[in-house]
C-alpha cells in the first residue's frame, strides 16, 4: 500500500513539475510580447529589445540602464524610419522585399543550425580520431620564417635579386611588404607548425637551409611571397584535453555539414 501511495506521489510531482515548466514558458512568451516602447501606435516588444541586448552583451558590453536606454533609442529610431519608409512605398520595391526575404531566410537558417548543434551528441571516439588527424596534419616541426608579400611577381623577383646581392629582408619588409602583421617586424612571423603554414610556403621552405631565401617567389591567394627560413625546432602538439573545445567545434561542424549535404541530396533543385 505504501508503495502505491509513494508511486502516486511521484507521478503527481512529475505532473506538477511539467505543468510548472509549461506555465513558466507561457509566462516568458507573454513577457516577451509586451511592449518595450510604442512609437506612433506601433509596438516594439520586449523580444526586440532582448535580441539587441543579447547582441551587445555578447560583444562584451556590460548590462546597465545606460545600455537599455540605448536599446530603447535604437528601437524608437528604427520604428520611426520604418514607418517613413512604408509611407513612401519602399516596402513595395522588389529589391527591398528581396533583402527582407533574404534576412528572414538567414535568420531561420542560423536558428536551425544552432538547434542542430545543440542536439549533437559527439562521442569521445570522434574527438580522438580528429585529434589524431590534427597531430598528423600539424607535423613534428615548427618554423620561424621571414617573408615579403607583394602584389606582382616582377616585384617579388626584383626583391629576390636584391636579397641575393646582399640586401637584408628586415630592411626591405617595411618598404615593400603588404603584410601589415609582419612588415614592421622585418617580415618576421611567429613560430608556426608545418601544418599551419600555407601549403605553398611550407613546400618552399621544407628543404631550405637556415638563413636562406627561397630561389623562387611563392604564389598564394594573398599575392607573391618572398620567403626566408630563420630557424626550425621540434614541435609537440598540445594534449587532446587542451584541444577539446577546438576538436568539438571541428567535429560538430563536420556533422552539421553532413546534415546539410543530406538535405541537399534530397532536395528538388531545378
Amino acid at each position: 500500500m505504501k508503495s502505491a501511495i509513494f508511486t502516486f506521489a511521484i507521478g503527481a510531482f512529475l505532473c506538477f513539475d511539467a505543468a510548472s515548466a509549461i506555465a513558466a514558458e507561457n509566462d516568458a512568451k507573454a513577457s516577451l510580447s509586451k511592449p518595450y516602447v510604442t512609437v506612433n501606435g506601433a509596438i516594439q516588444p520586449n523580444a526586440h529589445a532582448e535580441i539587441l541586448l543579447r547582441e551587445q552583451i555578447a560583444r562584451g558590453v556590460k548590462d546597465s540602464q545606460q545600455l537599455r536606454d540605448g536599446v530603447r533609442d535604437i528601437l524608437i529610431n528604427q520604428s520611426i524610419m520604418e514607418q517613413e519608409a512604408r509611407k513612401v512605398g519602399l516596402d513595395k520595391e522588389v529589391l527591398v522585399q528581396a533583402q527582407i526575404e533574404l534576412a528572414r531566410q538567414n535568420i531561420l537558417a542560423q536558428a536551425w543550425q544552432q538547434k542542430v548543434l545543440s542536439e549533437l551528441q559527439i562521442k569521445d571516439d570522434d574527438l580522438k580520431a580528429e585529434y589524431d588527424n590534427q597531430v598528423i596534419r600539424l607535423g613534428d616541426k615548427e618554423y620561424l620564417i621571414r617573408h615579403l608579400l607583394v602584389a606582382e611577381e616582377s616585384t617579388a623577383k626584383l626583391l629576390i635579386e636584391k636579397l641575393q646581392a646582399g640586401a637584408k629582408m628586415a630592411d626591405l619588409a617595411k618598404e615593400y611588404s603588404r603584410d601589415s602583421s609582419t612588415n614592421e617586424k622585418g617580415g618576421l612571423s611567429d613560430w608556426s607548425a608545418q601544418g599551419n603554414l600555407l601549403p605553398q610556403v611550407a613546400a618552399a621552405i621544407k628543404t631550405l637551409p637556415k638563413g636562406k631565401v627561397a630561389a623562387n617567389a611563392v604564389k598564394t591567394d594573398a599575392g607573391w611571397h618572398v620567403v626566408q627560413l630563420e630557424d626550425t625546432r621540434p614541435y609537440k602538439a598540445p594534449s587532446m584535453q587542451d584541444l577539446k573545445p577546438q576538436l568539438t567545434q571541428i567535429v560538430a561542424r563536420r556533422l552539421l555539414d553532413a546534415q546539410i549535404k543530406a538535405l541537399r541530396e534530397k532536395a528538388k533543385i531545378e
